[in-house]
């Protein structure tokens, strides 16, 4: 399935391989779950979902450079601070809403797809929060879907609007959910431009760490807003200090690493691959454990939250990019 969707990517660009590995994943545990409810196989694809996904989050840390940073004009920085924000407030509120219906682990992993980036922040966070495989299905399939119409319609939208190539960026490095779909939209921009947006890009990635780390804490007190041992702050630091998952550290210490020491582009281009694949792998073996019928039941009521939010997405950066014009 994995090979599949890397041999049809190229024919439906825009796609993306993990959603194509997740579609396929689907089809076959759907139109041929025998096998895979036998115990030794349902072993197989769960160790894949838990491990594969883990390993992935962690080498994930060494595509967080911080020399990206220095490529985004300061007067841009909270363009994409208000995108990622926007997306992750609304998904709390949502979660919080929710909470006695079972929707707030998707909300959450709504607001992290669309916040950071898609697919690689679903799979980061859905073990602190108890997603469910359908939660992720769903989250994966509608963050993918938005990124698609993002990179087909966000840039000509925005020239209809008059904004420049520089102002396009902006938008595309702040709003689309993949490096992928930035690539894309970004690609006709020109040199400059395409660095901008590339480098937002890569700034929203390093707020994964501190995403993860919030909803670490999230998990924590809720575990212990009953307990008087962890009751004072104190208390509550060392539980969420010892409960954060060895995955959030590893990645952490991957992204400190690749940043203080001066490894090899080939070796990081490896990492990267197989980082890619690791996450294709997960990604085929959680959509063959998922049923159409609760993916299409859990999608519509998610749909609209997905939309919601990257539609408030893009006010907050085009407000952001009008109130420039008069500072």
């Amino acid at each position: 399935m994995t090979l599949g969707s890397v041999a049809l990517a190229p024919l439906l660009p825009g796609w993306g391989n993990g959603m194509l590995c997740l579609l396929l994943g689907m089809a076959w545990g759907n139109l041929w779950p025998g096998p895979w409810q036998k115990k030794e196989n349902a072993a197989v694809l769960r160790w894949n979902e838990k491990n594969m996904l883990a390993w992935a989050t962690i080498l994930l840390g060494f595509e967080l450079k911080t020399g990206f940073l220095a490529g985004i004009p300061l007067e841009y920085l909270p363009a994409l601070l208000l995108s990622v924000l926007g997306a992750v407030a609304m998904g709390e509120w949502m979660a919080r809403k929710k909470a006695g219906h079972g929707g707030a682990a998707q909300a959450r992993l709504l607001g992290a797809g669309n916040a950071i980036c898609g697919n690689s922040a679903i799979a980061a966070v859905q073990p602190l929060i108890g997603a469910s495989p359908a939660q992720i299905a769903v989250s994966v399939t509608l963050i993918n879907a938005l990124g698609l119409l993002g990179t087909l319609f966000l840039g000509p939208g925005a020239a209809l609007m008059g904004l420049g190539p520089t102002e396009q960026a902006v938008l595309m490095g702040s709003l689309l959910q993949s490096v992928g779909h930035v690539s894309a939209a970004a690609s006709g921009l020109g040199d400059g431009p395409a660095l901008l947006a590339m480098s937002l890009k890569m700034g929203r990635i390093l707020l994964l760490i501190p995403l993860l780390l919030w909803l670490q804490g999230i998990a924590s007190g809720s575990q212990n807003a009953h307990d008087p041992a962890t009751g004072s702050s104190t208390g509550w630091l060392s539980s969420l200090i010892r409960e954060i998952p060895f995955y959030v550290w590893g990645f952490v210490l991957c992204a400190v690493a690749t940043n203080l020491l001066p490894l090899p582009t080939v070796v990081l281009n490896g990492i990267k691959s197989l980082t890619q694949w690791m996450l294709w792998i997960a990604l085929a073996a959680i959509g063959m454990n998922i049923r159409v019928q609760t993916v299409l039941q859990q999608g519509r009521d998610a749909l609209g939250p997905a939309l919601g939010m990257f539609v408030i997405q893009i006010l907050l950066v085009l407000g952001w990019l009008s109130l420039l014009k008069f500072l």
